[in-house]
């Protein structure tokens, strides 16, 4: 009998040490969102009237296609003048 009554007492002190720790627990991580749920957040955006607008006419791939073959042009150029 004396088993079955200290078994009891310790299961019953955990469950209410856990509860302790878990409403503890439950209140600090909610106590910021108490803070912020009544508020607006405004955020500031900048506008910025200069929108840079691609014209039909610049294809970007053509001209970095353009580019590179002038720089390897360049570079083998600058190969065979090493090499004389």
């Amino acid at each position: 009998m004396k088993i079955i009554l200290i078994i009891s007492l310790i299961i019953l002190s955990i469950f209410f040490i856990f509860r302790t720790v878990f409403y503890s627990a439950k209140r600090n991580l909610f106590k910021d969102q108490a803070a912020w749920s009544g508020k607006d957040l405004k955020i500031k955006h900048n506008k910025s009237n200069e929108v840079s607008e691609s014209s039909k006419n610049d294809n970007y791939l053509n001209i970095i296609a353009e580019e590179s073959k002038v720089y390897l042009e360049d570079q083998s150029q600058q190969e065979t003048d090493q090499t004389n």
